[in-house]
């Protein structure tokens, strides 16, 4: 119980930190960002949408929201984060920039920062460049021009965020692989076999329905929220609960359905994502490691148990 406090206060302490940042401070951090910049690009002038106040809540306030075992994606907040920097470009020190500050080439700005982020989120530099013509195409800024400048700041972004990759992981950037360096290394797809066909339609015909079911609670749940959920200390109260239950189900999932596995045949440089949790010295505990990982440990833990030598392999069943 003790290791459970520990895990769960330190995980409310976090959450409550940047709930409080985003409503007493940064209140145009509110949400994912998306919505507002899809709005914003089209023409409708959003209110503290592109603020310091809101450039710094939401680098923060994603950090602390993650740390604290909130189930909080990072695709709206890194395009947020992307365009607050791109309109902050426009106010640089520097000769002949104070003709940017104009509606027309912020927003142009704006883009090409939207996509820089969905491209470090993701590392798709082409991805992140479609994604910002996606969200601006009705808008009569956009122009072909713009397209390919925003895929040379995705570029940009995808080969920093390599680099600064590189340099954490091996503290030198003197060999700096191609783009799937940033996700899952080498990738091997095994060939498919046809009895694979009915299983593949039944995994999709039930992830579609789950997904449909899911879009449509978070849709009433919505609603119910904005009408009964509307003074500050409802909302921290609503943060801590989902806090702490996220957070426990982390913990005490594990121990519920125990389950370990040798460490035997796993490449040296995956051990380090492993988490042991209870298990036997030499063993480590999948769904403790599941949780333990970022995006990238954990995609490789469930596709393919780290197997192969430090990519992912993707199995054909």
């Amino acid at each position: 119980m003790l290791g459970w406090g520990f895990f769960t206060g330190f995980s409310l302490v976090c959450s409550l930190s940047a709930s409080v940042l985003t409503i007493y401070y940064g209140p145009g951090a509110t949400g994912s960002g998306i919505t507002e910049l899809i709005a914003y690009l089209n023409g409708v002038n959003y209110p503290q949408l592109i603020s310091f106040e809101t450039l710094f809540t939401k680098i923060f306030g994603v950090i602390a929201a993650v740390v604290g075992n909130l189930c909080v994606g990072k695709e709206g907040p890194m395009a947020h984060i992307g365009a607050n920097i791109g309109a902050a470009v426009a106010y640089l020190p520097l000769p002949k920039f104070y003709h940017l500050r104009n509606d027309w080439q912020k927003r142009e700005l704006i883009a090409a920062g939207v996509s820089a982020g969905v491209s470090s989120a993701f590392g798709a530099p082409v991805g992140g460049a479609l994604f910002a013509y996606e969200m601006s195409k009705p808008n009569t800024f956009w122009q072909f021009g713009i397209l390919w400048k925003a895929f040379f700041s995705c570029s940009i972004a995808v080969v920093v965020q390599t680099i600064i990759r590189k340099l954490m992981t091996t503290g030198t950037a003197n060999e700096v692989s191609a783009v799937h360096e940033l996700k899952f290394k080498s990738t091997f797809v095994d060939s498919p076999d046809p009895s694979t066909i009915p299983a593949a339609i039944i995994l999709g015909v039930i992830c579609g329905v789950l997904g449909a079911f899911f879009i449509y609670v978070n849709t009433n749940l919505n609603i119910k929220r904005k009408k009964y959920i509307t003074k500050n200390w409802q909302k921290l109260l609503e943060v801590a609960l989902f806090s702490i239950a996220t957070s426990s189900a982390f913990y005490w999932a594990p121990s519920i359905f125990k389950s370990c596995e040798s460490n035997e045949g796993i490449a040296s440089e995956n051990k380090d994502l492993l988490s042991r949790y209870d298990c036997q010295e030499g063993e480590h505990s999948p769904i403790a490691t599941m949780f333990a990982n970022e995006e990238l440990g954990a995609i490789r833990s469930i596709m393919s148990a780290f197997d192969g030598p430090g990519g992912i392999r993707i199995p054909p069943y």
